[in-house]
């Protein structure tokens, strides 16, 4: 039943496939991805239909599922820090078999199912309380820092080790150098559409910004005064 199931659902290519917000299936390590808490990744490619249901599960290193999705979403909640891979897994809830997916149960014992290519995921903890981040000097030909965000996008390209202005926000810093044009090294792209041949530094520098921020109620002018009976 459960071969004749999938058969018929072949036909539509992806299944279940799950790709991070912070992740695309090309080039460059992408360092740091989330801060600790609730992370949402973009689930895209699932079959669709009353009866089809898609989870996300985090696995660890031995491949046991730590964190679950709730059904057709891509969010999940208290992850702590640590290094993850995204799997999204798939099946028809109306099947005779149905999967025991569940946190502490070994992904690779998880079957009557469809399971997508896993996604390296890194979630990381504070390590600067300032908005303001220096870069240690790169030795390579016309250096320039990279600054991408957690999903691998360019933010800042500049000849300066120092980025200013930064949000509470996860931060990777990456150095391209030599000489003349390098294709996709742009604000805006995304670092894995970039060369490696490009980057002197292709494992990036992580910085997770927390900058403390102080809720309006307490952080206004405050004046004392003495009530008098």
């Amino acid at each position: 039943m459960i071969q004749k199931y999938f058969g018929a659902i072949k036909t539509i290519q992806i299944i279940g496939l799950i790709m991070a917000t912070s992740v695309l299936a090309l080039g460059q390590n992408l360092g740091c991805n989330f801060k600790p808490g609730t992370i949402t990744l973009n689930l895209t490619g699932q079959s669709q239909g009353a009866n089809i249901v898609t989870y996300v599960v985090l696995v660890d290193g031995g491949n046991v599922i730590r964190y679950k999705s709730g059904m057709n979403a891509a969010t999940i909640d208290n992850v702590t820090v640590g290094s993850y891979k995204a799997v999204a897994v798939t099946w028809d809830n109306t099947q005779t078999n149905v999967p025991t997916l569940e946190v502490g149960v070994n992904l690779n014992s998880v079957d009557h199912c469809w399971k997508s290519t896993s996604v390296d995921l890194s979630i990381c903890d504070c390590n600067t309380t300032t908005n303001s981040i220096t870069v240690p000097v790169s030795l390579g030909i016309n250096p320039q820092y990279v600054l991408t965000n957690g999903r691998g996008v360019i933010q800042s390209i500049q000849t300066s080790t120092t980025f200013s202005g930064l949000a509470n926000e996860v931060y990777n810093v990456y150095v391209a150098c030599g000489m003349g044009t390098k294709p996709n090294l742009l604000v805006g792209s995304n670092i894995k559409l970039v060369s490696t041949s490009d980057l002197c530094e292709s494992i990036p520098l992580p910085y997770v910004v927390c900058v403390p921020e102080c809720a309006p109620v307490i952080c206004l002018p405050m004046t004392v005064v003495r009530l008098v009976k």
